[in-house]
């Protein structure tokens, strides 16, 4: 098992554009600082930053991460562009559109061993449209399963880019990730357990892990909390120690069952992500 975290909670969203090269150095620190500083086995990169900022984080960025990462030695994840696009989408040219971002990054991470890529294999409009209670049972059926018929065409889409073994698609909030399985299976493509997202849907991410463990090629873990008295409602990117997660035996079960993927502690703040590091301290 490799612990890591995405450059997130060390250099934010946004960049300067005005300073490309000041922006790719920001990030290429990030990445020796979760190894060097905070002690990581693992660095997940996000893939929004290529589809945002095309001219700055390029083919050649990704192969000057590819030098820091012989340096060391810390192993590799690509999360998958996912702002503003869909693979599920029933409109044909966003779907298209999303699978040309996520073949962008593809092609720019060739020079990097990557042990896996998350997929985020709906977007807003799939989740709210999958999700509405208000439609009638028999539209809602056909809904989905035009959805699941889309997706299908999206993961076939990006199993012809690259090794099928290596995409991970990942549980969101909204829609169950059921009717997904058997997809990927189909494919021979990994599911990315995010146990923040399904503690926020009600799910128990032990019984998840039984339930799919051949098929669990990548963690996200945060905490999250229950929409409850406690608060006005459901969140999760908490740190750990902060909601109803029970980390601490989601991570001996994973240290007993030798997990040998990488764990991505999925905080948005350097604060967070510290706080998080002392709670997963003793399986480092």
């Amino acid at each position: 098992m490799k612990i890591g975290s995405a450059l997130i909670p060390l250099v934010g969203w946004g960049i300067d554009l005005d300073q490309p090269e000041a922006a790719k150095s920001i990030h290429l620190r990030a990445i020796r600082r979760l190894v060097e500083e905070f002690g990581l086995h693992a660095v997940e990169l996000n893939g929004d930053f290529t589809s945002l900022y095309p001219d700055v984080f390029d083919k050649a960025y990704y192969e000057q991460v590819a030098v820091l990462q012989r340096q060391l030695g810390f192993a590799c994840t690509v999360h998958l562009p996912f702002l503003w696009l869909d693979g599920c989408s029933l409109a044909e040219p966003v779907r298209e559109a999303s699978i040309q971002c996520m073949a962008r990054i593809l092609e720019s991470t060739r020079a990097l061993p990557v042990e896996a890529y998350v997929v985020h294999l709906w977007g807003s409009w799939s989740s709210t449209l999958g999700s509405a209670q208000l439609l009638p049972d028999k539209q809602k059926r056909s809904l989905l399963e035009a959805m699941l018929r889309s997706a299908e065409l999206t993961l076939q889409e990006l199993g012809g880019l690259g090794s099928p073994r290596r995409i991970c698609v990942e549980n969101l909030e909204s829609l169950s990730f059921e009717p997904i399985v058997p997809l990927l299976e189909r494919r021979g493509m990994r599911i990315c357990l995010d146990v923040g997202h399904l503690t926020v849907r009600g799910g128990d991410a032990m019984e998840f892990l039984h339930r799919h463990w051949g098929l669990i090629g990548e963690i996200h873990l945060h905490d999250a909390l229950l929409g409850s008295a406690r608060g006005p409602g459901a969140r999760d990117h908490l740190p750990l120690g902060r909601g109803d997660v029970d980390y601490g035996g989601l991570m001996d079960e994973l240290t007993e069952r030798n997990f040998d993927g990488v764990v991505v502690l999925e905080v948005h703040t350097e604060a967070a992500l510290r706080e998080s590091l002392e709670r997963v301290g003793p399986w480092l």
